[in-house]
């Protein structure tokens, strides 16, 4: 970063900063509080309502400028004219898309984010979230909605899948048995068509590999659009996970590298791969890439708060001399903790004693408990386990 970014900010936070100013303006704002990693701005009137104004489309629409468009477009978008208020007149726009893991879990006027946007775990570090399609602009869904149209959750994950069906039916048409390997780009540049949500439709992605009579691969590099790929070999697979790694960098919304395909009972899931398979070492990488971003992002959040239970550790990727990736963490004695899920747990004493044990070898010794309330995933430990245990883990030290 140059001077003046490092002094005054980047292009992007500065708008979004801007865009702040003018949303805690509006009289009819109680609160709002601007989101750099999310690059959001969660908001509450002072009704009561709360809602997020998602600041990429508005970037990209006004090139990065500030301007009176800007101003008139924030004004329609904070109180919308057009916003539905009950379930009938919001059923048929509701729509799922993917995000990472803990999208939006920020702080609304005391209001914890992860009790307010409806959210599920989708795929390991991905999650499943709802928005409202508005003409200019979507809302995301909330528990407060759920209460206000009298509906529960499922549902209207439910009605969000039935409303890309047709979309679903229409994109079966592009596919067909593939003479080599063949790799489908499904853009969706202006964010109207919702084409990259249709893996979260359930026997989408098993349709694709009936009708091609071949195991597909899914790459979902960021939150618009998606690649398939059909006839994929071995030997192209750096390929394929090159070009997904280059639009990931490339995405305003970065989301995974990692490749998808589908088991024996049709569910979507990450493809995994035999350590002599040539695109081991890229797929590992990818798939610590995404789980650091995950946990690193949580791990800012839950650091801010007030009152955190305990130690929030950071998940690492590592990269060993002979080129091998892996994921890790730490465990502190005397402390309570919250644990990312990672490749290996390193153990520091009192004592200034330090060794790492593979996280298989750690569970199969050590209860370790799920904080349920965290996703992505954490696991709450104390102290130390006795010192037999210790000593035995110390033997399976690496």
């Amino acid at each position: 970063m140059g001077f003046l970014g490092g002094v005054f900010g980047s292009p992007r936070i500065r708008f979004g900063k801007k865009v702040l100013e003018q949303v805690r303006g509006y009289e009819a704002v109680e609160t709002a509080q601007f989101d750099a990693e999310a690059y959001e701005i969660a908001y509450r009137l002072r009704n009561g309502y709360v809602a997020k104004l998602n600041l990429d489309t508005l970037y990209r629409r006004f090139n990065g400028k500030i301007s009176a468009g800007l101003f008139d477009a924030v004004d329609n978008l904070i109180l919308p004219p057009d916003a539905p208020e009950g379930w009938e007149q919001v059923a048929h726009r509701l729509r799922p898309v993917l995000r990472r893991a803990g999208y939006g879990a920020v702080k609304v006027a005391g209001l914890d984010g992860r009790d307010l946007v409806l959210s599920r775990p989708a795929l390991p570090y991905l999650s499943e979230l709802v928005v409202i399609d508005l003409p200019s602009t979507v809302q995301f869904v909330t528990e407060q909605d759920l209460s206000r149209w009298g509906v529960d959750a499922e549902h209207v994950y439910s009605i969000a899948h039935a409303n890309l069906t047709e979309l679903a039916m229409n994109t079966m048409e592009a596919f067909d048995p593939p003479q080599g390997v063949r790799v489908l780009d499904f853009a969706d540049d202006d964010g109207e068509s919702y084409v990259g949500s249709l893996p979260l439709v359930a026997g989408w992605l098993e349709g694709v590999r009936a009708r091609t009579d071949t195991r597909p691969l899914l790459f979902l590099p960021g939150h618009l659009g998606m690649l398939v790929v059909l006839g994929a070999t071995p030997a192209v697979m750096p390929q394929l996970l090159a070009l997904a790694a280059e639009r990931q960098e490339a995405a305003l919304r970065p989301l995974s590298a990692v490749p998808y395909t589908v088991d024996d009972n049709g569910e979507v899931i990450p493809l995994e791969v035999p350590e002599d398979h040539p695109a081991y070492s890229l797929i590992r990488r990818a798939q610590a890439r995404l789980a650091v971003g995950a946990y690193h992002a949580q791990t800012e959040k839950l650091r801010a708060e007030e009152g955190c239970e305990g130690a929030i550790m950071e998940l690492l990727h590592v990269r060993a001399p002979d080129g091998g990736e892996y994921t890790m963490t730490s465990w502190t004695d005397g402390a309570t903790t919250l644990l990312p899920v990672a490749d290996f747990i390193c153990f520091v004493t009192g004592e200034g004693d330090v060794f790492r044990v593979a996280w298989d070898d750690v569970s199969g010794l050590v209860p370790l408990k799920l904080a349920a309330e965290y996703d992505p995933p954490r696991y709450r430990v104390h102290d130390h386990p006795p010192a037999e245990i210790m000593t035995r883990l110390r033997a399976l030290a690496s």
